[in-house]
């Protein structure tokens, strides 16, 4: 029998609301995500923020960089969904608080608290990414949580060095593999040599839907990792069906911008 996969949402649940923002993240748990994923990038002043662009152009029409303003200056921007819809009257925000839950940046010191009790993935994204995981660590230290950040969470960097520098501070924390790693795992499990893929017991994998046309949302392909001892995430399959194969075929985690199959429960434990 498989075991039920860890349902990922992708910057909370942003089919109503804008992505990374507290109504996004509430979103996903309301529709029964336990672990959720976002973006952090430091502000000119040293605050992390969940942001994934490195300005806000595409959410804003605002071209400054995230690191070149402080936490005061992005908290100001009022942000919109990318096909620029916004809450309107008959939304279901109905409060000032709720419209500015909607469309501000949040911050990771106020995801960590308010989202307490769900597993996280952090993306730190590599502009000035020595300089997130640094002030990362500062605050995790301050506020007596680096444990909680190595239990609670998985990491992406896309930097060799940031990553070190992570392992560094927070000793034990787990990491996704680099897109690299990734590509060359999946290329060898499709063509049936995963020998030549590199493919390292104790890490999660992210693979996409198809390479090339050639689909790897496959139970023989599951199978290469899972007896190399590794494990696999479906890398944000295009809608629901897509997501349901996976999980039928035996991914162990799936990150995804839609909604839980009902039919497939939440995996529980550790990410």
């Amino acid at each position: 029998m498989l075991k039920k996969p860890i349902w990922i949402s992708h910057r909370g649940y942003a089919k109503k609301t804008v992505e990374n923002t507290r109504a996004a993240f509430c979103a996903a748990v309301d529709h029964g995500f336990s672990c959720l994923e976002t973006d952090l990038r430091l502000t000119r002043d040293g605050r992390i923020a969940l942001v994934h662009d490195p300005d806000l152009r595409r959410l804003a029409g605002d071209r400054r960089r995230v690191q070149d303003l402080t936490a005061a200056e992005l908290a100001s921007i009022r942000l919109r969904s990318p096909d620029k819809t916004r809450p309107g009257p008959n939304a279901s925000v109905s409060s000032n608080k709720q419209i500015d839950d909607a469309n501000s940046v949040m911050f990771f010191d106020d995801f960590a608290t308010e989202f307490s009790e769900c597993r996280w993935v952090l993306d730190i994204k590599p502009e000035a990414g020595e300089k997130t995981i640094l002030a990362l660590a500062r605050w995790a230290k301050a506020k007596n949580l680096v444990d909680k950040i190595i239990h609670n969470a998985k990491m992406l960097t896309w930097d060799a060095g940031h990553q070190a520098l992570a392992g560094k501070h927070f000793p034990g924390l787990q990491f996704y593999p680099r897109q690299l790693e990734c590509w060359r795992a999946g290329l060898a499990a499709l063509s049936g040599v995963p020998a030549l893929g590199g493919i390292q017991s104790g890490k999660t994998y992210a693979l996409p839907p198809s390479v090339s046309g050639l689909p790897l949302f496959r139970s023989s392909i599951v199978r290469h990792f899972h007896n190399r001892g590794a494990s696999v995430v479906a890398f944000l399959p295009p809608c629901g069906v897509t997501a349901g194969r996976a999980a039928a075929v035996g991914f162990d985690e799936i990150l995804t911008n839609h909604e839980i199959l009902p039919e497939v429960a939440p995996g529980v434990g550790t990410i």
